[in-house]
């Protein structure tokens, strides 16, 4: 095992290859078909070799997250805001397959990442890469700039360099995202997000404290 994320674990497959593999054994293929749909679109999420009920076969991205690369450069905060609503822009170009599960009560037809976060863009020598695909959904492009605009003001942080960086990299983002069309939908998004993960209490207050200033009643 080489690296472990919420829910799933990564594996070492050999040169250019790893295994994706869900903790719970849940089938990761629909993620898989998902990564394949995105990148046919000319989107950069990452090549998919073979999928197989809890496991995918696929590109190892090499390079470190945008998180990281924040945190070590937090002047560079602005511009790393600014790719996040670029990768935002790009995929509410591509229309979401008719099989993929609609963002509920929320109509749309785009495809929507749903956890699009500086932690889950890896930069490499080609450029971004996208991965964690497990949330992916169809609906409208505001649905995804909610759920990136709540994490970037709400999600804890452990070096001092990211706090210090959290305000210029969530007003470039918002710079180039459509702030109107999503705050509508910040609500839900939280209500989804605490929801699925065991939030810490002060996350938890956070996203309150954000919600009360920013999303609609």
């Amino acid at each position: 095992m080489i690296a472990a994320g919420y829910d799933c674990e990564i594996f070492d497959a050999g040169p250019g290859r790893v295994v994706r593999r869900s903790r719970d054994g849940r089938s990761l293929e629909r993620e898989a078909a998902v990564m394949r749909h995105a990148r046919r679109h000319g989107f950069p999420a990452p090549e998919v070799h073979d999928a197989d009920g809890a496991d995918i076969l696929m590109e190892h991205v090499a390079g470190p997250s945008l998180l990281d690369e924040t945190a070590r450069a937090p002047g560079r905060a602005a511009e790393h805001g600014a790719l996040l609503a670029a990768l935002l822009r790009q995929l509410s170009a591509v229309r979401a397959p008719g099989w993929l599960r609609a963002a509920a009560g929320r109509p749309g037809n785009r495809l929507l990442h749903l956890d699009l976060h500086p932690g889950n863009v890896l930069v490499t020598a080609d450029g971004p890469r996208v991965v964690d695909w497990a949330n992916a959904a169809r609906g409208a492009p505001g649905v995804d700039a909610a759920c990136t605009w709540l994490i970037l003001a709400t999600a804890p942080v452990a070096a001092p360099s990211l706090e210090d960086a959290r305000a210029d990299l969530l007003a470039a983002f918002l710079d180039g995202v459509d702030p109107a069309a999503a705050r509508p939908h910040l609500r839900a998004e939280a209500a989804r997000r605490l929801a699925e993960r065991d939030l810490p209490d002060d996350e938890q207050a956070g996203i309150a404290r954000f919600l009360a200033g920013e999303a609609p009643p």
